[in-house]
């Protein structure tokens, strides 16, 4: 079919890379029948060659099983991608298209790049099907015109970019060298995908696999050879070969009684380039229900289990056996999800694995040299292993990633690169593999990802489930801690950046591609290293790079920009050798000589050799600075600071003694005998400003020893807080969810309503949301009633509690005189003010059961509230960039006749006035 009069939908492909920037759009349409995936959609018109312009001013296009389809020209873009908007038609129907019709205009021949974003959807050139669902691809383009078609299957919100690209004119190094290795690890190792167009399904059909080969790289590869696809089942055996070609369709009956027990038919392609070398990819298809392969799975670990000694594995073996299987079922028990390409991945690496882990419980370890034990888990040859951890956050299971270097042994300590997840897992065992990270290194690197529960964006749950997962891997394995880096794309690199600004002293350098920093805390990164890659098209260019490239100009700050590229596109430069070798020429600064923080959040209180042990109660945030000379002196800054330490001993300084000044006054440290200098501010009517006073501490110094000091200096200087853990400022509320939780319930209800408000708000707070594209966090948190959990637990965990009648809440009625707000039915008291009427309440204060933990109260005398009020019917999850929350980070939040109301435990004067709506 040809599409003619394109001139108005026009786009110039010159000398810098472009977008579609106009377009005809057909449609929708509902798909034609048996209508494969390179088969041409003409036969769905009534003609062969159709006149768009003129379409779109009479009634549109006539199909051929009747009606018509809608023309219209597109030509506005979207501000956020630059691309064309497709907001004005309505989500597509499951077996609907919307055709795009455009003309790219070649000014010179040359090859072409097309990098696509997670489409889903056809690319048709010259009436050639370049592109299914397949990432980028490359072609050779004549001078003059070409008709793009683009079949989308769905219309995106926001993610879809392709971005054109031809022989550009770059004067970047950087960038030149970050698209030499796109296009040699995205393109040239992988110039081939294989598009099933019938299949057994993930349910199982006897039916044939109808699939097409598609050639992504069309300069190396000829389309004239002859390919060889080998069947092979889950043991490895061959069962079937046969030629195929590129660009047709092709078909494989597969005989049941061939194959056997199998789960999946495995297709390996093998092809040759120009060059003669030889390629060759594994596409995997169920052909029996997953359901049923699991269960196989099962019966061949429960043999296992009884052929072999019942120690034979360690405990994190079984955990990492009960994680793959439990992933199974969790792709058999969600048949309302897609089962994607990933999928198939995943299902046919982690039947290979298990396999591979049941053949080594009867044969001895050498002689099966493609299963590793390392660490106690099983990794594949290539030192590759999916693993998985009992999460104390929620009790959830959790699984790990991980890439060991070949050389790996106890007897020395490895670089960490922990690659930031930017979805709930981003990063699997398939991928790690397609990778290949750390080939050629000379100095190789542990790598890892995990999941951080969600597009978090580098806050509280997010930042509990990261340091869960990094001190998992600090103590399974091998790691040198001056050297572990951080690198993510997109909401991976909102957490990295995060994290980096959270916690400067853990890292030694951070890789960000297209994500956002807090720029009030850019200051805290002056000494760690930082590459900064962003498109000039991205619609977080600003923050993302111009605020940080302006704060951190130094030679520890590198940025690299890619020119006409917007969000997305930036998507397959992460994870390149490029970016992670950059960062592993650097080690973490341990004595830096210069020091600036700022923190707005009692968690996040060191850097370096500078901590805030205390912030002032009625600020926001606090700032250290620090300067340290050759000769043993330091000056230091304090702003909002109550109480802070100096972390110096003589082996950092090399001197005997230092001198430290703090505004007019001057302290010597004794650096031989003591390791942690003390300085509390104090407070006097007789001097115009508040001083410190210092208190030393030596290394060996018990911290009953040292909480003693810091609780006899805050009683000196009068500034004994009440109902507070200082960690929790600027946490408020949310400050419940850093650590393990349970959320408790009363053990009686009065009527079937008030269970309902209770139960209904107890699963918004065991399941908070973000506000992000996807709001998903993976955590629900265990929900128990306050009968039915000891001593013991509530010791080691921090507690939600939630009541409307003290009396039917056990625990809360038990440990009433520890409760920092008196609730009744008539109305709640604190302090000495009493007020009256309808209330909801939540408030965070120390748990009765352990100093370190934590316990919100949610407490009303009308459940109806809690459904009325908006942090109790939905949680959702700020993120740390956006600066403190004007509720959440608050210590107590009222919702009552008078609206909604949050402040902090500060003084009950002040408290007094914000309860009455002063």
């Amino acid at each position: 079919m040809r599409f003619t009069h394109l001139e108005k939908a026009t786009t110039v492909l010159s000398d810098h890379p472009v977008r579609l920037a106009s377009a005809y759009a057909v449609g929708p349409v509902e798909l034609p029948e048996n209508c494969g995936v390179g088969r041409e959609w003409s036969s769905h018109f009534t003609q062969e060659e159709w006149n768009l312009e003129k379409a779109c001013g009479e009634d549109g296009i006539e199909l051929s099983a009747g009606g018509k389809a809608v023309c219209r020209l597109l030509t506005e873009l979207d501000p956020r991608t630059s691309e064309l908007n497709l907001g004005v038609f309505p989500p597509l129907a499951e077996h609907e298209r919307l055709l795009l019709v455009s003309n790219l205009r070649c000014m010179t021949a040359q090859e072409v790049i097309f990098r696509s974003f997670e489409g889903t959807g056809q690319i048709w050139i010259d009436g050639t099907l370049v592109y299914a669902e397949s990432g980028p691809f490359r072609l050779y383009l004549e001078e003059g015109d070409h008709t793009v078609v683009i079949i989308a299957a769905f219309i995106p919100d926001e993610a879809r970019s392709i971005r054109i690209s031809g022989n550009q004119v770059c004067d970047e190094p950087d960038v030149i060298e970050l698209h030499r290795e796109f296009v040699e690890r995205n393109i040239r190792n992988h110039m081939a995908w294989l598009e099933v167009e019938q299949s057994a399904g993930r349910e199982g059909e006897d039916s044939p696999i109808l699939f097409y080969l598609l050639r992504k790289d069309r300069i190396l590869l000829p389309s004239d050879q002859t390919l060889w696809v080998e069947v092979t089942n889950d043991e490895g055996m061959k069962l079937d070969q046969f030629p195929a070609h590129w660009e047709q369709e092709q078909s494989y009956a597969w005989d049941e009684e061939k194959i056997g027990n199998t789960g999946m038919l495995h297709f390996t392609v093998t092809y040759r380039d120009y060059e003669a070398v030889e390629h060759h990819f594994v596409y995997s298809v169920l052909v029996r229900p997953l359901s049923v392969v699991v269960e196989g799975l099962q019966e061949e670990y429960d043999q296992y289990m009884q052929a072999n000694a019942k120690d034979v594995l360690h405990s994190a073996q079984k955990i990492q056996i009960k994680g793959l299987l439990e992933e199974l079922n969790r792709l058999t028990d969600s048949p309302e999800d897609p089962f994607e390409i990933w999928d198939s991945r995943v299902v046919r690496e982690y039947i290979k694995l298990l396999k591979q882990i049941f053949i080594s419980g009867h044969t001895e370890q050498s002689q099966h040299p493609s299963l590793l034990q390392k660490e106690h888990i099983f990794l594949t040859a290539d030192g590759i292993g999916e693993s998985f951890f009992v999460s104390r956050l929620d009790n959830s299971l959790q699984r790990y990633t991980i890439q060991l270097p070949s050389n790996y042994t106890a007897e020395r300590r490895y670089p960490l690169i922990v690659l930031m997840p930017g979805k709930r897992y981003e990063l699997g065992l398939p991928d790690f593999q397609n990778r290949g990270f750390g080939r050629g290194w000379e100095d190789e690197a542990i790598f890892v990802t995990f999941s951080c529960r969600g597009v978090t964006l580098g806050s509280y749950i997010g930042e509990a489930a990261f340091l869960e997962g990094l001190d998992v891997i600090l103590q399974a394995y091998r790691v040198d801690e001056e050297r572990i880096y951080l690198t993510g794309y997109s909401n991976g690199a909102y957490a990295a950046w995060a994290m980096a600004q959270a916690y400067p002293s853990r890292f030694a350098a951070i890789a960000v591609i297209s994500g956002t920093p807090h720029p009030k805390h850019l200051k805290n990164l002056t000494n760690i290293p930082i590459l900064d890659v962003c498109g000039d098209q991205d619609y977080l260019f600003a923050q993302a790079y111009t605020a940080p490239v302006t704060e951190l100009s130094s030679n520890h700050f590198k940025g690299v920009i890619e020119r006409q590229s917007n969000h997305w596109d930036t998507h397959e430069l992460r994870l390149l050798d490029g970016i992670l070798g950059w960062l592993m020429q650097w080690k973490r600064v341990a004595v830096p000589q210069r020091i600036a923080y700022r923190t707005e959040r009692g968690r996040h209180n060191r850097a370096y050799w500078l901590e805030v042990t205390r912030m002032d109660e009625n600020e926001e945030y606090a700032e250290l600075y620090g300067e340290m000379s050759s000769t043993g002196e330091l000056d230091i800054e304090a702003v909002h600071v109550e109480e802070f330490v100096i972390h110096l001993s003589q082996e950092d300084m090399s001197l005997e003694l230092a001198q430290v000044r703090i505004g007019a006054r001057i302290f010597m440290l004794d650096l031989r005998e003591y390791s942690r200098f003390r300085f509390v501010k104090t407070h006097s009517h007789k001097r115009p400003s508040a001083e410190y006073r210092l208190i030393a501490e030596r290394e060996g110094e018990s911290s009953e020893d040292s909480t003693r000091k810091a609780d006899a200096a805050k009683s000196i200087a009068g500034l004994q807080s009440v109902g507070r853990n200082g960690v929790s400022h600027g946490m408020g509320v949310l400050d419940v969810y850093m650590n393990r939780l349970h959320i408790i319930l009363p053990s009686s209800y009065a009527t079937p309503e008030e269970e309902q408000a209770v139960k209904r708000t107890a699963n918004a707070l065991a399941s908070p949301r973000t506000a992000t594209w996807n709001p998903y966090i993976g955590v629900h948190y265990p929900v128990v009633s306050s009968k039915d959990i000891s001593e013991k637990e509530l010791a080691d965990s921090n507690v939600i509690c939630i009541t409307s009648a003290l009396s039917r809440h056990e625990l809360l009625q038990k440990y009433q005189a520890h409760l920092q707000i008196e609730c009744t039915e008539d109305g709640y008291t604190w302090g000495d003010d009493f007020t009256a009427g309808e209330y909801c309440l939540s408030y965070i204060q120390p748990s009765p059961w352990s100093a370190t933990q934590q316990m919100l109260v949610v407490a009303t005398n009308s459940p109806r509230l809690l459904g009325k009020n908006l942090f109790m019917r939905r949680l959702i999850m700020p993120g740390y960039f956006n600066g403190l929350h004007p509720y959440l980070n608050k210590e107590i939040i009222v919702y009552d006749s008078k609206g909604v109301r949050a402040f902090n435990f500060t003084s009950i004067k002040h408290a007094q006035h914000k309860l009455q709506g002063q």
